[in-house]
């Protein structure tokens, strides 16, 4: 079932307030609970897991974002040393997410079918697609306006 009705909030290109988070993490909430046709009971015990795997893996992301800043797009001035130590830790923390993803894989069969959790992988994809169509969208129109 398409999920038509979703709204995205209308603030200015890169704004990142608490109440537009808020408003997009609730439209994503309840677009993966209609995609996956989660029951209130499933629903109950589905979201403590997702909502705790959402912050472990914001953590590894940020994470690996600092990494990539640290670069500064310019390794040439970095030693040896500290590429291999930048590198190595870019490895593990994608070995470290595989891990944590699998841990969670397993606790959703805990509580959901089978074929919700591969929903569930299809409607986070979806929902990432609306988000970023939407966000540059935005960014045309805010660059025709300027252009005016």
């Amino acid at each position: 079932m398409l999920y038509s009705s979703l709204v995205f909030s209308q603030g200015h290109r890169g704004e990142k307030s608490p109440e537009m988070r808020a408003r997009i993490e609730a439209q994503k909430i309840s677009y993966i609970t209609q995609q996956l046709e989660l029951s209130p009971d499933e629903a109950q015990r589905f979201w403590p897991f997702y909502n705790e795997m959402s912050k472990k893996k914001n953590a590894f992301h940020l994470e690996l974002r600092q990494l990539i800043r640290s670069l500064n797009g310019d390794s040439d001035n970095l030693s040896e040393d500290e590429l291999i130590k930048i590198s190595d830790r870019m490895a593990e923390l994608k070995v470290e997410k595989a891990k944590m993803e699998r841990a969670y894989h397993y606790k959703f069969k805990k509580v959901i079918s089978a074929k919700q959790i591969l929903d569930l992988h299809l409607a986070e994809k979806q929902f990432q697609g609306m988000l970023l169509r939407r966000i540059k969208g935005e960014g045309g129109r805010h660059k025709q306006r300027e252009r005016k």
